[in-house]
């Protein structure tokens, strides 16, 4: 009989599917057509983040083109530091770097980097390549770099740059090649893969919108093939009030949410143990409304094969558990006679004191402390990307669930 155990574990199996919705989060602003309005997520990240991003990607080597006709030959470049700086429109967002010609000696002594100041983003470029001119064996360049996204793709190109050091010719020549050549590289933005561990994965695509005069950068994916990228909804997600510390946020529609759980759940049951019992849960689905969130499954005993549907309310502005209920799978009585009655009223109460000892287990501890979203995989034009968002607050509004945190993107 499914019997009530008399302490769950704290990390609750039946609550990590809901919370892998909470987590979809990277840089996704607002695209959908009317049939798949109903299924979006959106996200939005902070400057901090993208930041501790691209710091983790750098040095990072790229090539210019050379150019026949004016006899020049193709030049390796290096970048080795960026700096996001906000967005110039909704379509483009601009980063400052700093970089050296690739196979440069390094310097013999340690130099202070020329980013990392406040200024950085409001300085002229050419004000910036000259702070570390003296000290510096070789050439070094402070470049714009552009980032403008439409559908579906994501171009970064080179545009004004500054020169200083020492022989900086050949570095100045490369870079003004690189203006007006075109885009260093094109990310494709249809049809990114998220993929579970064990293989199963959906298809969506991802939209991507700038802040102008912020460094705030907003996303939103939808199933693929559902949007054009142009299309305005309101937004999910609303940054007033969030927690001082938080650096992303990232939201979905229930339909959404249950879409993500549904793939995750692909990858086998989730499982509760619980007084000597090995509980599996299937079939979940999320519901709610403004600061209410209900997750619903059906829970199986391994050990004596029965089931009961369960479910978990959470409350408040920071979710808190509030209910977990039980109701027990009943046989059809109708020619099972006494005995088939029996099993029932026990299997009735059987629940009943599952929900009761779960509640009271449980009761008033926010969802957020039971356990991290998973990683996020996903590729994007080829280039793999894992996002990680350690939550700092869970909440929900009429659309559907929304965290806040510090987001990290490998």
């Amino acid at each position: 009989m499914f019997s009530p155990p008399k302490a769950a574990p704290a990390r609750h199996a039946a609550m990590r599917a809901a919370l892998l919705a909470f987590g979809l989060a990277s840089a996704a602003p607002r695209a959908a057509r009317a049939e798949g309005d109903a299924e979006r997520a959106e996200a939005l990240v902070l400057g901090s983040a993208l930041n501790r991003f691209v710091e983790k990607k750098l040095p990072a080597d790229f090539e210019i083109p050379g150019d026949s006709a004016a006899g020049s030959r193709s030049v390796s470049l290096t970048l080795v530091e960026a700096r996001y700086c906000g967005g110039v429109d909704a379509g483009r967002g601009r980063l400052v770097g700093v970089v050296r010609l690739a196979g440069q000696e390094a310097p013999s002594s340690p130099t202070p980097p020329v980013l990392g100041g406040p200024r950085d983003c409001l300085d002229k470029i050419d004000e910036l390549a000259q702070r570390r001119a003296a000290p510096l064996a070789g050439a070094l360049a402070v470049v714009e770099i552009f980032a403008t996204w439409a559908p579906w793709q994501l171009k970064l190109a080179i545009g004004n740059a500054a020169t200083s050091g020492e022989k900086p010719e050949s570095l100045a020549a490369a870079l003004a090649r690189a203006k007006v050549s075109g885009p260093l590289a094109t990310l494709d933005t249809s049809a990114i893969r998220l993929a579970t561990e064990r293989g199963a994965s959906l298809n969506l695509d991802l939209a991507l919108a700038f802040a102008k005069g912020s460094d705030v950068v907003t996303g939103t994916f939808t199933p693929a093939g559902r949007a054009t990228g142009r299309e305005t909804r309101p937004p999910l997600l609303d940054p007033t009030g969030a927690p001082a510390a938080s650096d992303a946020m990232a939201g979905a529609t229930f339909a959404f949410a249950n879409r993500v759980v549904a793939l995750f759940s692909q990858d086998g049951p989730l499982v509760l143990d619980a007084e000597g019992q090995t509980i599996e849960i299937r079939g979940l689905q999320l519901s709610g409304a403004a600061n209410l969130v209900t997750l619903k499954g059906r829970a199986t005993s391994r050990n004596l094969a029965e089931s009961a549907r369960l479910a978990i309310d959470a409350t408040g502005s920071d979710l808190k558990v509030s209910e977990i209920h039980v109701e027990p799978e009943l046989e059809d009585c109708t020619a099972g006679g006494l005995g088939c009655r029996v099993r029932n009223t026990a299997r009735a109460a059987a629940a009943s004191a599952a929900a009761a000892a779960l509640t009271s287990r449980y009761r008033g501890q926010l969802l957020r402390t039971f356990l991290v979203p998973p990683p996020f995989s996903f590729d994007i034009g080829g280039q793999p990307f894992k996002l990680r968002l350690t939550p700092s607050r869970f909440r929900a509004t009429a659309a559907g669930p929304v965290a806040n945190g510090k987001a990290d993107l490998e």
